[in-house]
């Protein structure tokens, strides 16, 4: 059978989300058969800066690769610089938005594809609500299972509590670092046997952090301890501070997965996450501490990204945050018991070789 000729474009290089799953879709693509080129849009300095020498040649391979054909173009990327190309036989969108619709300016963009695939059920809703009409696939989050391993080598934390609440994220509001701060700073004290690890992308985003943390109205003499980790990590890396921690925590306001939530609940660490949008397609009260939603609120004046304006997402509880924090703290053996069947769970549902047979299906029916 001929092989289909498979155009890939997106970030390959980088240490963000997209660029993580791109590579792992590559792997799936090329174990499966199918002749594929990476057609990478990374900036040049963001290259190798959080790849190992295996991921970065691998790319590299398979950049310098030609196609027999134009099959399929597949476009893994934000919707607003996506676009469909004419001269590819069939076109495929694969996005993901946080909010409680998309930006009116990706509807025609998505509608020009054949197909658009997104990672959770919550943005089949939110894409269909907002005018996309072309054919929407659920097709789940990209990861290779196989690193995820929860022995082994843990991150060295220059820390004096024994108990450790881990946060990962990219500071910007959409992800509830102010909602963390003041329940974490509200709740714990220095006689807890606790600390929070915060780590963020770069030490750009540390002036922003140390900022909100200046604002929290108790007095330094009084605060819980918090350590600050401002740089990219490589996955490997990543791991080993998953491992060197206990319970991870963030409030987010909106996902259109949850890669670090999901990432650590792969690894066996008891999970507290806001029970709303993209997250809640694996998490549940039974894998879980979801944290409860006061509302949605309408987005005003963002300061990251004009684009949500006038959308709604959620307001987690700060109390209900302070109520899961402390509880899991303090039921260190059930949290444990969690965190072990939320690995369990996720894996038979989420395992690659499940969603590398369901990519393999949506891109077999087109060579009819």
């Amino acid at each position: 059978m001929t092989a289909l000729n498979i155009l890939f474009k997106g970030f390959f290089y980088n240490g963000k989300g997209y660029a993580e799953g791109n590579r792992v879709l590559l792997h799936m693509l090329h174990r499966s058969g199918y002749k594929v080129k990476a057609l990478p849009r990374d900036w040049q300095w963001e290259r190798k800066l959080a790849l190992t020498n295996d991921e970065f040649y691998y790319v590299r391979h398979l950049e310098k690769a030609v196609l027999k054909g134009n099959d399929i173009f597949l476009n893994r990327d934000v919707g607003f610089r996506m676009e469909a190309r004419p001269d590819f036989r069939v076109n495929i969108a694969h996005t993901t938005f946080e909010t409680d619709r998309i930006p009116s300016s990706w509807v025609p963009i998505l509608n020009k594809f054949n197909e658009v695939w997104v990672q959770c059920r919550f943005n089949i809703k939110t894409f269909q609500d907002s005018g996309v009409k072309v054919p929407i696939r659920f097709i789940p989050y990209f990861f290779d299972d196989r690193r995820y391993v929860v022995e082994g080598e843990k991150f060295p934390l220059p820390l004096s509590k024994s108990y450790k609440f881990l946060s990962v994220f990219q500071l910007c509001e959409r992800k509830g670092y102010d909602v963390l701060i003041r329940a974490y700073l509200d709740e714990f004290k220095p006689d807890d046997d606790t600390a929070l690890v915060i780590k963020v992308r770069s030490p750009e985003e540390t002036p922003r952090l140390l900022k909100a943390l200046e604002a929290h109205s108790k007095p330094m003499s009084k605060r819980p301890e918090i350590h600050i980790i401002d740089r990219m990590l490589m996955t490997p890396q990543l791991l080993s501070l998953y491992r060197a921690c206990d319970a991870f925590v963030l409030p987010t306001r909106g996902e259109g997965w949850g890669r670090p939530l999901f990432e650590a609940m792969i690894m066996e660490m008891p999970t507290i996450g806001t029970n709303w949008s993209g997250q809640a397609e694996y998490m549940n009260e039974h894998n879980s501490y979801q944290i409860q939603v006061e509302k949605l609120v309408r987005i005003k004046n963002n300061p990251d990204y004009d684009m949500y304006n006038g959308h709604k997402w959620a307001e987690p509880s700060v109390e209900d945050l302070r109520k899961k924090m402390r509880h899991v703290y303090e039921h260190r053996q059930e949290a444990k018991a969690v965190g072990k069947y939320a690995r369990k769970e996720l894996l038979e549902k989420y395992n690659m070789a499940l969603v590398e047979k369901k990519v393999k299906a949506e891109l077999e029916k087109f060579r009819k």
